[in-house]
Parts: structure tokens; C-alpha cells; sequence
């Protein structure tokens, strides 16, 4: 096999815990000797073993001398396992390459200076697709919030809803599926109050091959209409729910939301919309990676409007709803074309009976500077 497909290989092994490795970052490895594979790994779970350590436990003895190539810096700390920089010595390995440095500040290239301090020879590559492929992990290290990936299901004329207010279903099964799996890769997921009470969603992760960890799941409430009768009030206890109201709000309603094992914060609010930078600062300092945003037009356009919302999903279902249903995004201040927010299209697929297209925003080179900078 070529060097390319062996980090080809890396990046594969790493997918295999995009839905199950939520809240710490998507890592394969792959140990060779010569032109052979002689271990592969990856990291599935927080607190297991990560893909460093499964794969030089596959191969052995064979790793000593060996190459590894790792598709994220090894960790040289110690959490919920030991660090990987201390794995990589003992196995004897002599050299690793390195698909991207880890923008964790515990790491940040030091890993490489201790395995180049311990006489390992290490090659940092620098491939975009390893930051690609860890996008809400980079975001959230950086940022210090965690990455916004709006998903929205809409007909064909951009209407999420029938006049009455009736979702279900605006998509058919495989596009739902989708979405739980988007659930699971980001971690959480976060609504309106308007959707709590017309839907009473529990929005978990289900359907999935593997059992993902629990999905946090939040709620933006300002004026605390979230009923501890709701799926979501009634099922705090094997998932996190937190309601974020605005202080007028918290008048003792909030105490039956608490027994249920809900938590209420408290968030600035202004004109009755709460402030959703305080939001994503909060969700980042509960180690939250990325942000899933299903809720209504309104909740989406916060997001949008406001520059928050780092990716879009939009599930397109072949149905026609006419003017009178709601629509998918709210007023804008926009009033001329030239105006008009701007997104790049990064793919198109169709899932089932529906299409999916996956866009960005068309931040200018500044503005991606600021982005990262916020």
C-alpha cells in the first residue's frame, strides 16, 4: 500500500465512532511495518481505550519499529485514560505521522516535541480533511463554543410546517434516521419552546447501530412555557434537559422542572429573545462540541441572522405546501439581493425519498479570521 492510503486508511478507521466518541474527537490510527498493516484502530467511546492504544495493542510485538499514522496528535495528558505520547514510546514505535496537530491547549504540537524529545521521528502533514473531519472539535477548542449545525426539513417551496402547524411528516423515514445520526455526532441538540409544545419531542438519538452517549438535550424557553408533563421533563433523568429562561420567567414555575430533574439557567434576554451567545458559552463550558438546532423557523433564523450557524442541513421533501404554510426561515433584515445571507453548497445526496444539501456560510477570508477569533 502507498503512504496516501494508509492515511486514507486512518481517516476510515476514525469514522467508525462518529456517532458513539461524542464529546471528544473522531482519531483512527494505523501501525505499519514495510508496506504491511500490522494494527488499525480507533476511538469509539470516551473512556476507552483511543486509536493509538487499540492499535498498537493489535499488532503486538510488531509494533516496535513500526510506523504510525495517526489522524489527530496523541494525547500526552492524562484523563478518563492514560496519554498516548506514553503508549507510543513504550510500544517502541519509531515513527508517526500525523494528520493534523490537536488545537486542544493541553496539545498543540507539544505531543510531537515529547515524541521527538523520546528519539521518535514525527511528521505533522497538515491535511485539511483531518480538520474536516473533527470540524466541531477544532470549532469548539478555538472558540471555546460549540459548532452550530442548523438541520431544517422542509418541502420544495421552503415550508417546514402545514398552516395549522402540522409537522408530521414533512420528511420520510430515512431523512428522520439522518437526523438522529446528526443528533449523536453532535452531542446536542437544541429547540425552540414553540416546538416543545406543538411536537413534545424527546429528541434523543435512536435507530442507530450502536447505542450513542446521552444526548444533551436544550431548550430556548424565555418566557418557561416547557411543561414537566413533556417527553422531555419526563425523560431528564436518561438524557440532560436544559431550559434556558429569562429571569422574569424563574417566579417558582421553574421548581417542578428542577424535581424532574431538569436544569433551568438563567439567560439574558432582550425584547423577550434570549441572548444566544450567553447560550453557546454556557453549552461550551458544559464541554458540549457541537449544537444540532431543530427547532422552528424563528429558532433557525436566530441562528442564521445572527452569523451563528457554522453549517446547514437541509432536508428537502418532494411536497409542495403552497404560502400559506410556515415557513422555514423567518423575517431577515435583508431588502435587496445583494443583501441576501450567502452559503456555499458543500454536498448533495439524496437520503431515501428526500435530498439532502449540506451548505457553509461564504465567509470572506476576514470574516473567517473574526469567526475564529470570537
Amino acid at each position: 500500500m502507498a503512504r496516501g492510503s494508509f492515511e486514507d486508511l486512518a481517516r476510515r478507521l476514525a469514522e467508525r465512532g462518529r456517532f458513539t466518541v461524542a464529546p471528544n474527537p473522531l482519531v483512527g490510527a494505523v501501525a505499519v511495518r514495510g508496506d504491511a498493516v500490522v494494527g488499525e484502530g480507533w476511538h469509539a467511546r470516551a473512556g476507552e481505550d483511543h486509536a493509538e492504544v487499540r492499535a498498537l495493542k493489535a499488532a503486538g510485538g510488531a509494533a516496535a519499529g513500526a510506523t504510525l499514522f495517526v489522524t489527530l496528535e496523541p494525547c500526552n495528558h492524562h484523563g478518563r485514560t492514560p496519554p498516548c505520547v506514553e503508549a507510543i514510546r513504550q510500544a517502541g514505535v519509531s515513527r508517526v505521522v500525523v494528520g493534523a496537530l490537536d488545537p486542544d491547549p493541553r496539545m498543540r504540537g507539544r505531543s510531537v516535541e515529547m515524541l521527538r524529545d523520546a528519539g521518535i521521528e514525527v511528521e505533522v502533514v497538515g491535511d485539511p480533511a483531518c480538520e474536516l473531519q473533527n470540524e466541531q472539535f477544532f470549532h469548539r477548542m478555538r472558540t471555546g463554543r460549540p459548532f452550530v449545525h442548523v438541520k431544517l426539513a422542509t418541502t420544495l417551496d421552503g415550508r417546514i410546517a402545514a398552516p395549522g402547524g402540522d409537522s408530521k411528516w414533512v420528511t420520510g423515514e430515512a431523512a428522520r434516521l439522518r437526523a438522529h445520526a446528526l443528533r449523536a455526532e453532535a452531542g446536542a441538540v437544541l429547540v425552540g419552546a414553540g416546538t416543545v409544545r406543538a411536537d413534545d419531542p424527546t429528541l434523543t438519538a435512536r435507530g442507530l447501530p450502536e447505542v450513542p452517549p446521552a444526548v444533551t438535550r436544550a431548550v430556548l424557553d424565555p418566557r418557561l412555557t416547557t411543561s414537566p408533563e413533556s417527553k422531555l421533563a419526563r425523560t431528564a433523568s436518561d438524557s440532560p434537559v436544559v431550559v434556558f429562561a429569562a429571569s422574569e420567567s424563574l417566579d417558582g414555575r421553574e421548581r417542578a422542572l428542577l424535581k424532574a430533574g431538569c436544569e433551568v439557567v438563567e439567560a439574558p434576554a432582550n425584547g423577550g429573545t434570549l441572548d444566544l451567545l450567553y447560550i453557546l458559552d454556557e453549552l461550551g463550558r458544559r464541554g458540549v462540541k457541537g449544537v444540532l438546532v431543530e427547532g422552528g423557523g424563528e429558532t433557525a433564523t436566530g441562528f442564521v441572522e445572527r452569523g451563528l450557524a457554522d453549517k446547514l442541513t437541509l432536508f428537502y421533501a418532494p411536497k409542495l405546501m403552497g404560502s400559506e404554510g410556515v415557513p422555514m426561515i423567518g423575517t431577515l433584515r435583508a431588502t435587496k439581493m445583494a443583501e441576501a445571507l450567502r452559503f456555499r453548497v458543500s454536498g448533495v445526496e439524496a437520503v431515501g425519498e428526500d435530498v439532502a444539501v449540506t451548505l457553509y456560510p461564504a465567509r470572506s477570508e476576514e470574516e473567517k479570521r473574526v469567526h475564529r477569533a470570537c
